[in-house]
């Protein structure tokens, strides 16, 4: 009976302790992972997970505990495996003063970063840009003058060379300046005049505006000659000049020559250069005629200095073609050269040659 009683009481205990064990939750200790933040110490990390930071340092072989690396894991051992730890292991740490301070920092460098690459692009757009020609926009070859108020000019017929500084101290033509170009200017036959010193300071404005490239003379001074188109000719008073800037298109520079008050601008599409004269009011003209033919301009009664043939009867070495701008598309009756290449805004002062422009045989409309 009593061998009976002990052995109920053992099964009881046993059915006890079973029931306990599956009843009631036991406390599991698990290794978590922790991903470091920044600002974020062996020892504030301990304290989190409620662990030693010994521990820490051990389980991952710290060997530089006060130069933790942002974004490397470490193992945490010996974790209570609670849903409250489990629940905090997954939220991410609140920043601190220091998360704040930096992101803050942070977004001001990419503000201040997105205004100057903005501005940046607005220049950029400015510089690269003159404006916009029968709906499109036109490509310029303007830059900053890197000799301000110097000219730099060639005179091809004698392959001379000058470098000119044109204004005084009180901002006029110097004398200097206009002996010089009365001697760069003469004729073929070594025949000299005065140079009108608004001419000078035209050319000066010119060669700042396409950053001191070097100006090349095709024709200053001429005599007069029974054969000339214009026996009133500016070219006979010192007034004009039939010119072109390395490495700008002819295009470019009749359209910056158009800009300014009280000039005639003349547009020679089968030629090399572009004729400029100083007179009371604008006048602008093209003429597709080429060296020997008659001129052909653009419309009827243009008031027109000079033809193609006027310049090439009485010059010499001029048939060297420049650049032109294929970017600027038909225009005022020009079509484009073929094979040239766009050139985008740069700091390089010229560019190469290519071959001269095709014939024009149809007059274009009026300006």
């Amino acid at each position: 009976m009593g061998h009976r009683a002990s052995s109920s009481l053992v099964a009881v205990a046993a059915l006890a302790a079973a029931f306990v064990t599956t009843a009631l939750p036991s406390i599991a200790y698990a290794d978590v992972q922790h991903t470091i933040g920044r600002g974020h110490t062996i020892e504030a990390i301990a304290n989190r997970y409620h662990v030693t930071a010994k521990a820490i340092i051990e389980a991952n072989h710290l060997k530089d505990v006060k130069h933790l690396r942002v974004g490397e894991v470490l193992t945490i051992p010996g974790v209570k495996e609670k849903s409250e730890t489990k629940a905090k292991t997954n939220e991410k740490p609140k920043p601190t003063a220091a998360d704040r301070a930096a992101n803050a920092a942070a977004d001001a460098g990419r503000a201040a970063a997105k205004e100057a690459s903005a501005a940046a692009l607005k220049k950029g757009e400015k510089t690269a840009k003159a404006g916009t020609t029968n709906g499109r926009e036109t490509t310029t070859f303007a830059m900053k003058a890197k000799t301000p108020g110097v000219i730099h000019i060639h005179r091809i017929a004698t392959t001379e060379s000058f470098d000119i500084h044109v204004g005084d101290k009180k901002g006029r033509v110097s004398p200097t300046a206009l002996k010089t170009f009365e001697k760069m200017m003469r004729s073929p036959d070594g025949m000299a005049h005065p140079i009108e010193p608004r001419l000078v300071s035209l050319l000066g404005v010119v060669s700042n505006h396409f950053g001191s490239r070097k100006i090349e003379v095709v024709s200053g001074f001429r005599p007069f000659t029974p054969t000339q188109f214009n026996p009133h000719s500016n070219h006979m008073h010192g007034k004009a000049i039939d010119f072109r800037v390395a490495g700008v298109p002819n295009e470019a520079l009749r359209d910056f020559c158009r800009t300014l008050k009280n000039v005639g601008c003349g547009y020679y599409p089968n030629s090399v250069f572009v004729h400029m004269d100083v007179r009371d009011q604008n006048a602008f003209w093209i003429d597709y005629s080429k060296p020997g033919e008659a001129p052909r301009y653009n419309a009827p009664n243009v008031d027109a200095d000079e033809g193609t043939s006027d310049v090439h009867s009485g010059a010499s070495g001029i048939s060297s073609p420049i650049p032109r701008d294929e970017s600027r598309g038909k225009e005022e009756g020009d079509k484009p050269q073929e094979g040239l290449k766009n050139e985008s805004e740069s700091d390089t002062p010229t560019v190469p040659s290519m071959p001269a422009a095709p014939a024009v045989t149809e007059p274009a409309t009026a300006p």
